[in-house]
């Protein structure tokens, strides 16, 4: 069965024809009820590209509407599976039972961008370089997904059933919100921005140990510490639009930031230029070496990449 009319199904657009036809093929054998649960299963994530971003957000919107006539369809469909290939209910509600424990994990390449919608409604953008788990669907009592990298979070509200983001050594707790976290394991780096609502960040193996934010503030680790500051500008939380943006950065800052996004190694050789401050603003698609070459009309040095090209030395 092409994905088209599966999705067409789901989201109540399906002509009485594709109605037919999606039930016709579920009678047909176990194996399409399978396929179907797991189709579902992935609609429902569903990964929003930046130019279908408004119009499949419109479409889970439409979604929910009609998702109680589309439950009921799904039971006659079932019922109708049940009298022609022997499979009973039961079946159904099990296989529904092993999708909603399922656990998908989307990663990011280097250099790119992925934007999701969970089950729960929350938007998600990651990244480069980024690693989140979540589950098919979320448990009656808490939402919890797991992140390597960075996000930024848009939480649908739902007071009864917390959001928790598991990061490598901290966890954050919310409700309904606003917030940016970066936690890349190979750099053991770790850092919250909360621009509306409320979090709580907790030692991962220590619960007790917690910080709350309140908005325009951030959390940042430093020599294994939380520190709560102000956040003094919003520009570095641009990537979610393609732009990496810096304001007074060291040399040597800067190419750690560039190092997570394309995920490379600099070598920095030249001592002179490793403090050198530096501001402006990238489109991350220009690459790595536009952006060196464009750096160097600010400061002189010379760069290189090595036979393997997974290191750049900069002399």
């Amino acid at each position: 069965m092409k994905r088209e009319t599966l999705h067409s199904f789901f989201d109540g657009t399906a002509t009485s024809e594709e109605v037919r036809s999606v039930k016709e093929w579920l009678a047909e054998s176990e194996e399409h009820m399978k396929e179907l649960i797991s189709e579902r299963a992935f609609f429902d994530a569903l990964i929003l590209s930046e130019n279908e971003e408004e119009t499949s957000i419109l479409r889970v919107e439409k979604q929910r509407r009609v998702y109680r006539r589309i439950g009921v369809e799904l039971l006659k469909i079932v019922a109708v599976a049940a009298v022609v290939a022997g499979i009973a209910f039961s079946v159904y509600s099990a296989k529904m039972n092993e999708v909603r424990s399922e656990r998908h994990t989307l990663t990011v390449p280097a250099g790119q961008r992925a934007n999701l919608r969970l089950p729960d409604g929350t938007n998600v953008w990651l990244n480069a370089r980024s690693v989140i788990t979540y589950p098919s669907y979320f448990s009656d009592d808490v939402r919890e997904v797991e992140l390597n990298g960075e996000a930024y979070f848009e939480v649908a509200h739902d007071a009864r059933h917390p959001f928790v983001v598991h990061t490598e050594r901290y966890d954050i707790n919310v409700l309904g919100t606003k917030f940016n976290v970066e936690s890349y394991t190979d750099s053991r780096s770790f850092s919250t921005a909360l621009m509306e609502g409320a979090v709580e960040i907790t030692v991962a193996d220590d619960p007790l140990h917690s910080i709350r934010l309140a908005p325009n503030q951030k959390a940042v680790e430093t020599d294994g510490r939380l520190s709560v500051t102000a956040i003094d500008e919003y520009e570095s939380y641009r990537w979610r639009e393609g732009l990496i943006c810096f304001r007074n950065t060291p040399f040597e800052e800067l190419m750690s930031r560039l190092e997570k996004c394309y995920g490379i190694t600099v070598r920095i050789e030249n001592d002179r230029i490793r403090r050198k401050v530096f501001s402006g603003k990238f489109r991350i698609s220009d690459g790595m070496e536009n952006i060196l070459r464009l750096l160097q009309q600010e400061e002189r040095y010379v760069f290189e990449r090595d036979e393997s090209e997974s290191v750049i030395y900069i002399r």
